[in-house]
């Protein structure tokens, strides 16, 4: 229950905030919300701290007043019972009530109070204000402050059974606080002492208001000014995450936050650094594929085009037309691969491609791949190293996009290995691994190549001069198609003039599904 009325109180601070914000013509921002929120909580907070001191004053100040009260109508009471006798409680004038009305007048000025004499019945006989004044015929003159009250019976009565009276009631008209003592006469009551004092709040509880007021204005200047620098400070990254938002849906991915100190928002703050430097990233990597796509879509096309119009306007005698036209079929089917590895990268990301493992040799497959490519192997006369080591090694997997992945590997292990180089394969299986390293001379990768050439239309050879026909996404399937099947990929160039990639496949079938775009 407790926790709902807080979160009840909490939305009406806030739905009062947004009100005054409106009535303001504040835009209610998240630094506008945070700071009218803390100066409403403080300024709340200051209020009940300053009426719970307020009451805990007042009450310990009328403690102490209806202490003071009791003592001094204790004393009068003492001193008028060794000066009145039963025969005196009345008008009459003599010297000894004159005294005692002065010591009235006296202590009523000292305290604050109303101090006054009454006889059994509860009429007023002395009082402050028949002090110094003339008798006539031998009476007081009547008090027109006291002449009309009287005390009530039942508080005459609580008085004389307990023998003191201290509380507050109502007198002659008016609430008060009374103090009360009988006048004993050898033992029987002949009358009280009683004072009274107003129930308004005390003159030092003014005091301490007055105090807590002027305190607390200066507190809650120096609150909100704290407020403000340390809202400002807290909600500065996120201001900055909106600038750079809009920075950012521009186009425009250079702009990151400063980060300072180690919080939540420090933590956020590099999140979104690292985010934007991704999203940098992908947008290199969106205007390379389209720079790569076009160039390879681009380059073919015109060949095809040119050549079948060569053909139909006889430009190209007919006699050269099979040789254009194997050209033409050449280019297709190198447009076709570039679609196929494109729906393939798509299929993989979105995690639509189905996996469809079995048991098979990996060694005769690479054998198989090898063989594939010997009339490149031959006109580049490369040595083919490693193949007199091989075994058979069984693996759990999906035969097809293994066959793709040595494909890609062992393509782009041909294309750059030089003439008269060599190509060296080891296939090796230990702990229920199997690793395929394909190393080629020829030319090595630089070492900030490494880490890229396994990203999606990444091409270290910039100049396309020894890869003129790819778009940079073989390895990058490679990578995909190793990591779905729990193994992983490695790039390695010790030198200049070699290069190596290898891979490792859990022997048994260990699928990861790739969902998200990398």
């Amino acid at each position: 229950m407790a926790a709902e009325r807080s979160t009840d109180l909490g939305k009406k601070i806030e739905n009062r905030i947004l009100k005054l914000a409106a009535f303001l013509h504040i835009r209610p921002n998240v630094f506008t919300k945070y700071f009218l929120t803390f100066a409403a909580i403080l300024l709340t907070v200051l209020i009940v701290l300053g009426a719970a001191l307020i009451l805990l004053v007042n009450r310990y100040a009328v403690n102490i007043r209806t202490d003071l009260l009791q003592q001094n109508v204790s004393s009068i009471s003492d001193t008028a019972a060794g000066t009145l006798s039963a025969e005196d409680m009345n008008g009459r004038y003599s010297l000894g009530k004159e005294l005692l009305c002065e010591t009235l007048a006296t202590v009523s000025r000292s305290i604050d109070a109303d101090v006054f004499v009454c006889d059994a019945a509860g009429s007023v006989i002395l009082c402050r204000d028949r002090a110094g004044t003339a008798p006539v015929l031998g009476y007081f003159k009547s008090c027109s402050a006291h002449g009309g009250i009287t005390i009530n019976s039942n508080l005459l009565s609580a008085l004389y059974q307990q023998g003191q009276l201290v509380g507050k009631a109502t007198i002659g008209g008016t609430e008060c606080y009374v103090a009360a003592a009988p006048i004993y006469e050898n033992g029987n009551i002949i009358g009280s002492v009683f004072a009274l004092s107003g129930t308004g709040i005390q003159s030092i509880s003014v005091i301490v208001l007055r105090m807590f007021v002027i305190s607390a204005l200066f507190c809650l200047v120096f609150a909100f000014i704290c407020v403000y620098y340390l809202t400002k400070r807290m909600l500065s990254p996120l201001q900055q995450m909106s600038r750079a938002a809009k920075q950012f849906a521009s186009g425009d991915f250079s702009y990151r936050v400063k980060i300072e100190g180690s919080d939540e928002l420090s933590d956020l703050g590099r999140a979104f650094n690292d985010m934007a430097q991704a999203l940098n990233k992908l947008e290199g990597s969106r205007r390379s594929f389209v720079s790569n796509v076009s160039h390879e879509l681009k380059t073919p096309m015109t060949s095809i085009g040119g050549f079948i119009d060569g053909i139909l306007d006889g430009t190209i005698p007919p006699e050269k037309e099979k040789y254009y036209l194997g050209i033409v079929s050449a280019e297709v089917k190198r447009l076709s691969r570039l679609v196929v590895s494109m729906l393939n990268m798509s299929k993989i990301e979105s995690g639509d491609l189905e996996m469809k493992p079995s048991r098979y040799d990996i060694a005769d497959q690479v054998i198989h791949i090898l063989l594939t490519f010997e009339q490149k192997i031959e006109s580049k006369s490369i040595d083919i190293r490693g193949l007199e080591d091989f075994k058979p090694v069984y693996v759990v997997a999906d035969q097809d996009m293994i066959y793709q992945c040595i494909y890609n590997l062992v393509d782009n292990a041909v294309k750059f290995t030089n003439n008269g180089g060599y190509i060296e394969v080891r296939l090796t299986e230990s702990s229920g691994q199997v690793e395929l390293k394909i190393k080629n001379s020829g030319t090595g990768i630089k070492a900030e190549d490494l880490s890229r050439v396994f990203e999606r239309f990444y091409k270290a050879d910039k100049s396309r001069s020894l890869d003129s026909n790819g778009a940079g996404l073989g390895l990058y399937l490679v990578k995909l198609m190793v990591e779905m099947h729990g193994g992983r990929v490695r790039a390695v160039s010790e030198s200049e003039d070699t290069a190596e990639f290898s891979f490792t496949l859990p022997q048994q079938f260990s699928p990861v599904y790739i969902k998200e775009t990398r």
